[in-house]
């Protein structure tokens, strides 16, 4: 897995979630803030071990997809996070 890409695409959908006019409810606002805490855990994780730390790699990954799963379902914008997420699965 290219955690490079996938960083870079994750902080792409982080600039979209920043968007005013999606931003929806309290809970909303706080899983976006859990995305962007986790992601910004991802890239620590990523640069502290050069992309050796696959469990720790693997389990960032894991909580960003639950976290974009949460967000998507409390969006009632078509934003559709999961189509670009459902393929976040760790190969390691």
């Amino acid at each position: 897995m290219d955690i490079e890409a996938l960083i870079k695409n994750l902080e792409a959908v982080n600039d979209s979630l920043k968007s005013s006019t999606i931003r929806e409810s309290d809970d909303f606002d706080k899983c976006v803030k859990r995305f962007q805490a986790k992601l910004a855990d991802l890239k620590g994780i990523f640069k502290s071990a050069n992309g050796e730390d696959t469990a720790h790699l693997k389990a960032s990954i894991l909580d960003l997809k639950v976290i974009l799963e949460e967000i998507e379902k409390l969006s009632s914008h078509d934003i559709k996070v999961l189509d670009f997420a459902k393929d976040i699965v760790p190969t390691k």
